[in-house]
């Protein structure tokens, strides 16, 4: 049995009519009919009722036809996805993140890739995300998980998921319920400049609640913000998406507070990369989020 027997069958089963099947496939009716022959002697069944008014599909016929079309349709995902790998699908993906990404979804991330295309090094860069944006601007990064919203002409933004924004402190030594007692302690910040969006953010939450925040320490990254408040230095506002786990802070959601203040996280390309092989990834790294 050979594939050109199965796509024959196939193309006669969806027409029950040998001269319009012909013509699909490109062949005169002679040849179509020694093929589906063959195909009926090797597996030793009548595939198809033929008289000279119509042709139908006998019920080993029918099963038959429904086991091929499945069988088809997954051939042709693997005709594509091999020809992405090869094509497209397949190298270097340069992958900038911010560091408040979770780190539960850039494993899942890597996971995916992993098993989705096999071919494809996946290189991951921890940047600000305005440094991201100017690294897809000129070329050095592929795709990025960035929480800016600011519009940009070259930069095309998919949302991957809204991110509420909570109140965190040192599990052992704050209750974090009095919004007299948060105005009154030191308030571990994002620097202004390397993550401007974040920190707009993060004031417009207290300002919710009705306080200005004591900006005591700032960082560039959001591990070493969280490991100064492990260590009782002060409190400051997380992504819950990255700190719901973490048994050693004491945690306060917006929601809870009724003063619920979200940041969207994007993937961000350039206009100019939209093949089809970054558009599967995009695909696949949207589908595990939802």
């Amino acid at each position: 049995m050979e594939l050109r027997h199965l796509f024959y069958f196939k193309t006669l089963a969806e027409e029950l009519h040998f001269g319009n099947a012909a013509k699909r496939l490109f062949i005169s009716q002679p040849p179509l009919s020694r093929q589906i022959k063959e195909l009926e002697n090797e597996l030793q069944v009548d595939l198809f009722h033929r008289n000279n008014k119509k042709v139908e599909l006998t019920e080993a016929g029918q099963y038959f036809y429904a086991q091929i079309n499945e069988l088809i349709d997954h051939l042709e995902q693997v005709k594509n996805t091999t020809r992405l790998i090869h094509e497209q699908v397949s190298g270097e993906l340069r992958l900038g993140y911010i560091s408040s990404t979770p780190k539960g979804l850039i494993a899942r991330i890597l996971e995916e890739l992993k098993i989705s295309f096999p071919n494809l090094q996946v290189n991951l860069i921890e940047a600000s995300s305005q440094s991201q944006i100017a690294s897809l601007e000129s070329g050095k990064l592929d795709l990025s998980i960035i929480r800016s919203h600011s519009p940009n002409a070259v930069v095309v933004k998919k949302l991957l998921f809204k991110d509420e924004l909570c109140i965190v402190g040192n599990a052992n030594n704050y209750r974090l319920a009095s919004m007299d007692q948060l105005s009154k302690m030191d308030y571990i910040s994002f620097n202004q400049d390397y993550a401007p969006e974040y920190f707009r953010l993060s004031e417009e939450f207290c300002n919710k609640l009705g306080f200005e925040p004591k900006v005591k320490h700032q960082c560039n990254n959001m591990n070493a913000i969280l490991e100064l408040v492990k260590l009782n230095i002060g409190y400051a506002i997380a992504p819950l998406s990255m700190v719901k786990d973490m048994s050693d802070l004491s945690v306060l959601s917006s929601s809870n507070l009724k003063h619920k203040v979200e940041s969207n996280v994007y993937l961000a390309y350039h206009h100019d990369n939209s093949r089809t092989g970054l558009m599967q990834i995009i695909e696949r790294i949207i589908k595990i989020q939802r």
